[in-house]
């Protein structure tokens, strides 16, 4: 097991002290995983005068903890993809543990509090750690007038209700950053900015029905959380039935549409059906797919079916984005 401890004032910095505990050098702006310790990158980028971003894709063949002391004016914007039987996130004493059930995690945290990470090996992580300095985040999202936002945000600490939903076009900007090549730098801060600007207005909103939520238990939060995990999974099968995600949550179903709705602004297959209609809107703006391969790979066996959804949920039809994408 590999210890990393560290003060987080800047990714060169601590890039440096992950060099050094897998016994090698950067290269440049990149580490590459030695063989020993696993493959894959961890990569600095200069997103602006003001923030600094930690870009990674790594499968490591040896546990990793890595443990941030308190310290400096930062807040760390957190967008994860895991894949691992085992995961450990501590804030102070607080062990958050649903991290596991969820692969993709986007969130936030402070530097208020002490924080541990512990990855088991075999884990493959990939995802972007970006640095908010607290006088960006009061110049830029006008923190003197929402100051009250961010404080509770923060003191919720590890509450699950506080992770961004992450839908297709999220996951999207994330492949993207992650991608291996010479990309130029402002195709990297262009998608790093998106992905922050997407958080926030997120955070904003949520922050306006606070007062509804907060009456809500942590359990309760977090059977939500996994239920929502459960019908976006896998957004081309069907998802499981009230019933049966009732069932899952251990709670009643009407308990269930209500918690689901309260947390996530919609009932569940009203959730999963936007999140479908926007796979279907990536497909088909690809290019690489005819309108009756999306509503197939989807799930619709009757075509005049996706189409009405397609044009509820957007109000238009498959066949205008299809000609529009042409042009």
């Amino acid at each position: 097991m590999i210890y990393i401890n560290y003060k987080l004032n800047s990714y060169t910095d601590f890039l440096q002290q992950i060099a050094a505990s897998f016994h090698t050098t950067l290269e440049g702006n990149t580490l590459q995983v030695p063989e020993a310790f696993g493959t894959g990158f961890f990569k600095v980028l200069q997103v602006n005068e003001e923030i600094e971003a930690l870009v990674y894709n790594v499968n490591v063949k040896k546990d990793l903890v890595f443990k941030r002391e308190r310290n400096g004016a930062f807040y760390t914007l957190v967008f994860d993809v895991l894949e691992a039987t085992d995961f450990i996130f501590k804030i102070d004493n607080d062990t958050l543990d649903d991290v596991g059930q969820r692969t993709t995690a986007l969130y936030l945290t402070s530097f208020l509090y002490d924080i541990e990470y512990v990855l088991y090996k075999n884990a493959n992580l990939k995802g972007i750690r970006i640095l908010l300095p607290e006088k960006w985040m009061q110049k830029y999202l006008q923190l003197s007038a929402n100051e009250n936002v961010l404080e509770k945000y923060i003191n919720l600490k590890t509450a699950g209700i506080w992770y961004r939903p992450v839908d297709d076009e999220l996951k999207s900007l994330l492949d993207d950053v992650v991608s291996p090549g010479d990309t130029p730098l402002l195709f990297y801060q262009n998608k790093i900015m998106h992905i922050i600007e997407s958080f926030f207005s997120w955070l904003y909103d949520e922050m306006k029905v606070l007062s509804t939520k907060s009456g809500i238990s942590k359990t309760d939060i977090e059977a939500a959380q996994k239920i929502e995990s459960i019908i976006t999974d896998d957004i081309t099968a069907i998802p499981p039935t009230i019933k049966e995600l009732a069932r899952e949550a251990a709670m009643s179903e009407s308990k269930l549409k209500k918690i689901f709705k309260i947390v996530y602004g919609q009932p569940p297959y009203e959730y999963f059906q936007k999140h479908r209609m926007q796979k279907a809107m990536q497909l088909l703006l690809s290019g690489n797919y005819a309108i009756k391969d999306v509503g197939y790979t989807l799930g619709y066996a009757n075509l005049s079916n996706f189409t009405l959804a397609f044009k509820k949920e957007f109000g238009k039809l498959p066949s205008d984005v299809v000609r529009k994408g042409a042009k």
